[in-house]
């Protein structure tokens, strides 16, 4: 694949079709989405040499703990629930400078700070803090 981009996408409309088919040593960032259910192995990217970045859709990685085969990562974006499983299996890349949390819904926001400050608290960084309000908001609140 000579010449292959150092950006690219699977899992989109206007995408490559596999992960084996963004594999390449030129490759600096990955977006993973979503494409009928298909979930995308990371296994054809353990190795290269430039990737920097991953975004991946909640659900859209077939296992999310090949993510700690990716020793270069400066920044990864994932779901919830699969920093919840690199957080627990000790696997979140010790490369990374900056992550993102992308829930699938806004109900996920409390797990959201949990996980952000699980995070934070790997590289020694002050946690979010939280405060819970309660009152009355009068006529019309």
């Amino acid at each position: 694949m000579e010449g292959s981009p150092a950006v690219a996408a699977v899992g989109t409309s206007s995408s490559l079709p596999t992960t084996p088919d963004a594999a390449h040593p030129s490759l600096e960032v990955l977006s993973v989405g979503e494409y009928d259910g298909t979930r995308f192995s990371l296994g054809p990217l353990i190795g290269l040499p430039r990737l920097r970045t991953l975004t991946a859709r909640p659900g859209s990685l077939a296992d999310p703990l090949e993510v700690a085969g990716l020793t270069g990562l400066e920044f990864l974006e994932l779901g919830p629930q699969e920093w919840r499983l690199l957080l627990d299996a000790d696997a979140v890349p010790r490369s990374l400078s900056a992550a993102a949390i992308t829930p699938q819904d806004p109900g996920e926001s409390p797990s959201v700070v949990a996980i952000a400050n699980e995070l934070l608290t790997l590289w020694d960084r002050p946690r979010i803090n939280q405060a819970v309000l309660e009152g009355d908001l009068g006529p019309g609140g």
